[in-house]
């Protein structure tokens, strides 16, 4: 990827740190796949971001189960918690031939984001693809607090979006450059409703069922 590319990706990337805060946001609602509910949110190009927490978080100390659900169009998809590019947990996620990879990032300024060793996320084996579709599900330890920051499991957070049609340069890779995205947007998640019971149990059966 060459000097002009990079910089357009992160000015795009960083783009999603300049929505006014004052402007409306699209919310999660609830989805359920069979007994396991999240609160989801849906783009305009039909990707799904959903979350479930465990129903005894605690503020700023919980993982997040987290699936996205892409076609087959999108090249990769990701989520800044917080709600913005800058200083806030990124995770992005491709599909490959082993189900997929969810890439910790971050980026102190409105620079390319770098593999953060402050999250981390195990994908789960449920992960895949059919002939429309991929999904990657995965848990995530370290995006409910960082900085000064906690996320509340009691209210609703402010997260983002941002996806492409391009495919990582090497989507087997955790580390794998990537480019510009096509969309993104802030948007609202109600992690009271994003409460699950025996959420073990639950990452458990998602791995039993690949």
């Amino acid at each position: 990827m060459g000097l002009l590319q990079l910089a357009a990706t992160a000015l795009a990337l960083g783009n999603i740190a300049l929505a006014s805060p004052l402007a409306p946001r699209a919310a999660t609602v609830k989805s359920c796949d069979g007994d396991l509910c999240f609160q989801e949110f849906q783009s305009t190009d039909k990707t799904a971001f959903a979350f479930a927490i465990p129903d005894t978080a605690t503020a700023g100390s919980f993982d997040i189960l987290l699936k996205i659900t892409a076609p087959k169009t999108v090249g990769w998809a990701g989520v800044a918690f917080g709600g913005s590019m800058t200083n806030n947990p990124l995770a992005v996620a491709w599909t490959n031939a082993n189900g997929g990879i969810v890439s910790p990032r971050k980026a102190s300024a409105r620079t390319y984001p770098t593999v953060s060793t402050d999250t981390t996320w195990t994908v789960l084996s449920s992960s895949g693809s059919n002939s429309t579709h991929w999904y990657v599900t995965a848990v995530g330890k370290g995006a409910s607090s960082w900085g000064t920051t906690k996320l509340d499991p009691t209210g609703a957070a402010t997260f983002a979006y941002a996806q492409s049609n391009t495919a990582p340069a090497d989507p087997t890779k955790v580390d794998s450059r990537f480019g510009i995205h096509n969309a993104h947007k802030q948007f609202s998640v109600d992690l009271a409703g994003a409460k699950i019971a025996n959420f073990t149990a639950a990452i458990t059966k998602l791995t039993k069922s690949a």
